[in-house]
């Protein structure tokens, strides 16, 4: 079984197959060797794409994501860095197909939820952008980088009161979690709407947060394939 250490958190991704009820034990047990060696061999050509990554050989990352998800279609964490490398090539529409084939997969996979969002930011699509990051938002309601982003989508949109609730409210969380790089980032979007009162606020908390190491929430790869 697979094993997941994620950069932001640890994710339950991946279903199990299911097994025909009225087979006889002894084939379920003819099969079991079969279903190992199918999943060790999506695990080594996704590591052999993370391998590729690290060294910003990004089309051999591609070719070795898309050959673990051949072998295995259900393999949502190779769907997920499929999706990432896809973004750093500039291929958005390519990237947009792994991340909604990843939330086929897991619809509760936020963080490649608002990485589809952020695509669909780069491609102009903002109201696609608002309706995933909502919905991220409606059953994670302090993830942060969903309302900073949404800070940017209702911006551009025009609607600066709503934007300066987002990217007030992303400032604060990342404030709080001792994240001075984007809550500086909320800071200077909810500058530009003119909410004087909440960018006030929102110093005195960049100031007083806890001293932390620099944390990034930029998308990164996942390093280890999920736990199915």
């Amino acid at each position: 079984m697979r094993t997941l250490l994620s950069v932001f958190a640890a994710f339950s991704l991946l279903t199990s197959g299911l097994a025909y009820a009225k087979q006889v034990s002894i084939d379920m047990d003819l099969k079991k060797p079969g279903i190992a060696t199918k999943e060790a061999e999506a695990d080594e050509w996704f590591n052999k794409g993370n391998t590729a990554y690290q060294s910003k050989d990004y089309d051999e990352a591609i070719k070795s994501y898309k050959k673990a998800v051949e072998i295995d279609p259900s393999f949502a964490s190779a769907f997920y860095n499929l999706g990432i490398v896809y973004g750093l090539k500039g291929m958005p529409d390519d990237a947009i197909s792994a991340y909604k084939k990843v939330l086929m997969i897991k619809p509760d996979y936020h963080t490649a939820r608002v990485a589809l969002g952020t695509i669909y930011i780069q491609k102009g699509m903002v109201n696609e952008a608002i309706s995933e990051l909502e919905r991220v938002l409606a059953s994670n309601p302090d993830y942060a980088r969903a309302h900073f982003f949404l800070g940017e989508c209702y911006f551009t949109k025009g609607d600066k009161p709503r934007a300066a609730e987002h990217y007030y409210k992303a400032g604060t969380l990342f404030a709080g979690r001792g994240n001075t790089d984007w809550a500086q980032k909320s800071y200077d979007g909810l500058q530009k709407t003119n909410d004087e009162k909440r960018a006030k606020d929102l110093l005195e908390k960049i100031k007083a947060a806890p001293k932390q190491e620099a944390i990034t929430v930029d998308q990164v790869i996942e390093i280890k394939p999920k736990a199915k």
